[in-house]
C-alpha cells in the first residue's frame, strides 16, 4: 500500500466518537479524570495518547487501550515519515534524470521529480542507505583504497555516480553475482585461461558472450553484461565481491565485438595488474587519479590480443579482406582489429564496419 502524504491524528477518531455520542470534550474530560484541556490538546493533536490514557479511553470509549496506542504509533510515525520526505527532498536535484528513468524501468520505485522526498527515499532504499550522506560515504568508499572500481569509459566523459552506483546495484541483484559470492578467485588460474579466453573470443557468435562467462566463472571471476542507464558513457568496470572475486562489469555499449572484447581484455588486465591503492574511478570534473591503471590495463589487452608486434600488421590496411585476413592469421576477430584500427586513427570510421558483429542481445542471465 502506497503511503499516504499526510498524518491522522487519533484524537480525530476521538472527534468522531464525541460527535456520534452528542458528549462536550468537558463531560469525556469528566469522565476520564483529566482536565478539558488535555482532551482538547488530544483532538486536536497537540497532545499525544498515553497508555495511561488509552487505558482509561477504553473503558469509557470502549476501543481497546492497544488499538489507541497503535493509532498514536501510526501517527508518529506518519509525521517523522512527512519530515523525512522534506528533508530528503533536498537532494532529488542530485539525481541524475537518466538514473531515476532507470530505477522506474527495473521497478525500483514509481516516483518521479514532482515527488522528490518519495524519489530520494526510494533512491536510497534501493542502495540499501539510511542517509544520504551515508550513501555519500558507501561511494567515497567503493571509490577509493585497495579495492576500488576500475572503469573503461569513453574518452572525454564524465560519469555521473547517481548513474553510475544504480547500475552497480541492478548488478548486485542479479543472479550471476549472487552465485559468485561464492566463487573462490584463482589469479593463477586466470592467467592459464587467457590463451582459451582469447581463442573464444576469436570466433564472436550468440554464444561467445555465455562461453567466456563460464569459463571465468570456472577460475572464480564473475563476467555480467548490465543494460545500463541511457547515454551512460561507461564499457566496463571492475570490482570486488567482500574484497575476494573480481566482478567484470560490462555495459555492452556500442554492442559490437571489437568494444566488448577489449573491453573484456582491458578488465581482465586490471584484475591482474591493477596498481592497488589508488582511485581508479574518474567521473569529477578535476583529475583524482593518475592515468597509470588505465594505460597498464590497455598494454595488457593489447599484449594479450596482439602480440608483440601490436598494430604493425594492420598498418596501411583499408579493405575488409584483407584486414580479416591479418586478423585471422593473428587468431583474433577481424571486429577487435577494426576497434582498435579505429581507436589510433589508422582506419577512417566508414570502413571495417561490416566486419564487426552484432552482440547486442547475446548474453541473459
Amino acid at each position: 500500500m502506497t503511503a499516504v502524504n499526510y498524518a491522522v491524528a487519533p484524537g480525530e477518531y476521538l472527534e468522531e466518537w464525541l460527535d456520534d455520542q452528542g458528549m462536550s470534550q468537558q463531560r469525556l474530560a469528566e469522565r476520564l479524570g483529566s482536565s478539558r484541556k488535555q482532551v482538547n490538546e488530544i483532538v486536536n493533536g497537540h497532545a499525544p495518547i498515553t497508555p495511561d490514557t488509552a487505558m482509561r479511553l477504553e473503558r469509557v470509549v470502549g476501543i481497546p487501550a492497544k488499538t489507541w496506542l497503535k493509532y498514536e504509533a501510526l501517527y508518529q510515525a506518519d509525521l517523522k515519515r512527512i519530515a523525512d520526505e522534506e528533508d530528503l527532498s533536498a537532494h532529488a536535484g542530485e539525481i541524475e534524470p537518466n538514473a531515476v528513468s532507470y530505477l522506474r524501468s527495473i521497478g525500483a520505485t514509481k516516483a518521479t521529480i514532482r515527488t522528490p522526498g518519495k524519489l530520494v527515499q526510494d533512491f536510497l532504499t534501493f542502495h540499501r542507505c539510511g542517509t544520504w550522506e551515508a550513501y555519500e560515504h558507501l561511494y567515497e568508499t567503493a571509490s577509493t583504497g585497495d579495492y576500488a572500481l576500475a572503469a573503461l569509459k569513453e574518452s572525454g566523459a564524465t560519469i555521473d555516480r547517481t548513474a553510475l552506483t544504480t547500475w552497480l546495484r541492478a548488478a548486485e541483484l542479479a543472479e550471476a553475482f549472487e552465485r559468485g559470492r561464492e566463487f573462490e578467485y584463482s589469479p593463477d588460474g586466470l592467467r592459464a585461461a587467457l590463451g582459451a579466453l582469447r581463442a573464444r573470443a576469436a570466433a564472436p557468435d550468440s554464444t561467445m558472450l555465455r562461453d567466456l562467462a563460464n569459463m571465468l566463472a570456472d577460475v572464480g571471476v564473475v563476467f555480467m553484461v548490465v543494460d545500463p542507464p541511457k547515454k551512460f558513457p561507461l564499457l566496463g568496470m571492475t570490482r570486488w565481491i567482500d574484497k575476494r572475486v573480481p566482478v567484470i562489469q560490462q555495459t555492452g555499449r556500442w554492442g559490437k565485438d571489437g568494444f566488448v572484447i577489449w573491453t573484456l581484455f582491458h578488465e581482465i588486465g586490471h584484475v591482474l595488474n591493477d596498481p592497488r591503492g589508488e582511485m581508479h574511478l574518474e567521473y569529477k570534473t578535476e583529475k583524482t587519479r593518475t592515468s597509470a591503471a588505465e594505460k597498464a590495463a590497455n598494454k595488457f589487452a593489447l599484449d594479450t590480443l596482439f602480440g608483440d608486434a601490436g598494430l604493425a600488421p594492420f598498418s596501411g590496411l583499408t579493405r575488409d579482406r584483407d584486414i580479416a585476413n591479418a586478423a585471422r592469421k593473428l587468431g583474433i576477430a577481424p571486429g577487435v582489429a577494426v576497434h582498435q584500427m579505429h581507436r589510433r586513427r589508422l582506419l577512417h570510421y566508414s570502413y571495417g564496419n561490416s566486419l564487426c558483429v552484432d552482440l547486442a542481445g547475446t548474453f541473459t542471465e
